[in-house]
């Protein structure tokens, strides 16, 4: 997830005026009555009963649980000798913290209350000092704010200390950040923050929600196709899904140029793929071929096989690295061990006799043990697998597997761990996957594409390719996405041998991303809105009986435009033309007269 400044984030909120100006309108009184009156009976009575007899919709902060009942505010005002001289002492003092004050009045007020009323003494001192002390009194609340403000900004602060110093540096940060003229002006700052943090951080968790949804989908088949309107943001999805299926949905980028970055480095790292599929692409461009090739020292034409850009990254996912000159390391020594005891030492340099007698462990037994004549112990294969991948939790007999790893790293010429490929994703992203002719481009690899006959699984099947001759299988490791435009009238002709090869998922034309698009100028955000949902109406009202108005509603993308005259020219010269398709191919039941009517109304709304 990328950071924004601090300052960024108070730029995307709009301050509530009506709790500022009830703010500004009641604290600086109520400084100024602790700081000359002794008697509370000598108060205004609307300060005092807004500080001591109000719980909700009060002017620092609302308390609907936890604050003074009734007899506990009898009891604060006939003990108020001791209370007064400590709310006077804080008043005094605007410009530096009284610690130890603040414990003492919380200790003060505990004497006289049945439970701990926390967040009401924390109002009182807030409200006391307000250059001070932040306006979030709930002990809990601010320590939520605190670590949102570590999560999500490029800002820290410490989570050490009571409530006061907490809050106190809470507030201290947002006066630096924001340098406010008069600091009464950014009080409702850190509240206002702490729940617009909150509803980015429920969208970024539904947001990870859907998409571990998605992956699960794509790993339990294999193959996916997204399907959707012109606009609804399918290949941009492939992107999103690509990401998150590489790194992991946690990992995914909040930002859209943040995830589109990641994918092109992930492209050019030849994890991706991409591919659009077209009327005359064939076998021989995406599996292979052969093409003609001029000698330059002969001139004459020869014909070479050229791999097309599935089986290309078919071979970069299967291709092995480091863990297989391991594997074969291993499986030399169990052939060694089974014919002769072969001696190895561990870290101090004792040596140790090494056997094989089948299974998964080799047997080992140190020179110096004493254990009786004839005993051995187990070196697990699998943990020298995992020492090699630089992971020794949880190994047991840990200085023999080391003294066996090292031996084979000597003997057998082990490199160093790196990542096999066959550990990784790898992904082809197919645009426009309905129109190719899906039986002419994958041939006889189409069975293949099944998850069950996939290299490793329990159907696995290989052929010989045409060309080349060579032993052909789809690794377990790669992932096909494809899109499909549910306009285009072509879907019907998908075969369905695909069909029953891949997961479907519809992606819908949302009114929700053009309201949270927030790159806007002031009054096109409405514009945009209502255009979506006049032509909503219209596709629903006028759609062929036979179809679905979900398929085909215009995408979201085409509304997400920062001015009204680009959303105007947007409207003329792509959506009404796409409509005009509709109408051609059957889709829209309309005369002409009257839809162009409607596109004058539109274009009036802008």
């Amino acid at each position: 997830m990328t950071k924004k400044t601090l300052k960024e984030y108070c730029n995307e909120i709009d301050i509530w005026d009506g709790w500022l100006n009830n703010y500004k309108k009641y604290v600086p009184n109520f400084i100024e009555e602790a700081k000359t009156k002794v008697s509370w009976q000598d108060w205004d009575k609307g300060v005092f009963s807004e500080f001591f007899e109000r719980s909700n919709d009060q002017c620092v902060s609302s308390l609907r649980q936890g604050y003074f009942t009734k007899e506990e505010q009898d009891r604060i005002k006939l003990n108020w000798n001791e209370i007064y001289v400590l709310l006077k002492i804080i008043a005094e003092n605007q410009e530096n913290p009284q610690w130890e004050v603040y414990k003492e009045l919380k200790t003060k007020i505990r004497q006289y209350t049945s439970q701990d009323r926390k967040a009401a003494t924390n109002r009182l001192v807030a409200s006391l000092q307000p250059n001070l002390i932040s306006t979030i009194v709930s002990e809990g609340d601010l320590g939520d704010l605190i670590n949102k403000i570590n999560t999500y900004t490029t800002s820290n602060i410490s989570t050490e200390g009571d409530w006061f110093k907490r809050s106190y540096n809470v507030c201290n940060l947002f006066q630096q950040v924001l340098e406010p003229e008069n600091n009464m002006d950014i009080i409702t700052y850190p509240w206002q923050l702490l729940e617009h943090l909150r509803e980015i951080n429920s969208s970024l968790i539904e947001k990870q929600k859907g998409m571990e949804s998605i992956l699960k989908l794509v790993q339990a088949n294999k193959n996916l196709i997204l399907t959707g309107a012109p606009g609804t943001g399918k290949t941009y999805k492939t992107a999103e899904i690509a990401v998150a299926l590489i790194d992991g949905s946690n990992k995914l980028p909040n930002k859209r140029v943040d995830v589109m970055n990641r994918y092109k480095t992930l492209i050019n790292e030849k994890q991706i793929a991409f591919t659009t599929f077209h009327q005359s692409l064939d076998y021989e461009e995406f599996i292979e071929g052969l093409k003609p090739e001029l000698d330059d020292n002969t001139k004459e034409m020869t014909y070479q096989v050229k791999e097309g850009i599935f089986k290309e990254i078919c071979e970069r996912a299967k291709e092995k690295t480091s863990m297989a000159s391991l594997n074969d390391a291993i499986e030399q020594f169990k052939e060694s061990c089974s014919e002769n005891i072969v001696k190895v030492k561990n870290k101090s340099g004792t040596e140790f006799s090494v056997t094989y007698r089948g299974g998964k462990t080799f047997r080992v037994r140190s020179d110096n043990s004493e254990a009786e004549e004839g005993r051995d112990f187990p070196a697990n294969i699998d943990a020298i697998k995992k020492m090699y991948q630089g992971n020794e939790a949880g190994i047991y007999n840990k200085t023999y597997v080391w003294g066996i790893l090292k031996y084979l790293r000597e003997n057998y010429s082990v490199t160093n761990y790196s990542v096999d490929n066959t550990d990784k994703k790898y992904l082809l992203i197919i645009d426009e996957i309905n129109r190719g002719n899906i039986s002419k481009i994958f041939g006889e690899l189409i069975t293949l594409l099944e998850k069950d006959k996939r290299i490793g699984e329990e159907n696995e099947i290989t052929v010989t390719l045409p060309y080349s001759q060579e032993t052909f299988g789809v690794p377990s490791n790669l992932f096909i996405i494809g899109t499909m435009n549910t306009a285009d009238r072509s879907i019907g002709h998908i075969d369905y041998a695909i069909r029953r090869r891949f997961s479907f998922l519809s992606l819908k034309s949302d009114r929700n991303v053009i309201s949270s698009y927030d790159k806007y100028d002031n009054g096109t955000k409405e514009k945009a809105e209502n255009l979506f949902d006049e032509i909503k109406d219209f596709i629903s009202s006028y759609i062929n009986a036979d179809l679905d108005a979900e398929d085909l509603m215009i995408g979201h993308s085409y509304f997400l435009c920062k001015t009204a005259d680009d959303l105007k020219m947007r409207l003329e010269f792509e959506m009404i033309p796409l409509i005009e398709e509709y109408e051609k191919d059957g889709i829209i039941m309309l005369e002409k007269s009257a839809m162009k009517t409607k596109f004058e109304e539109w274009k009036a709304l802008l």
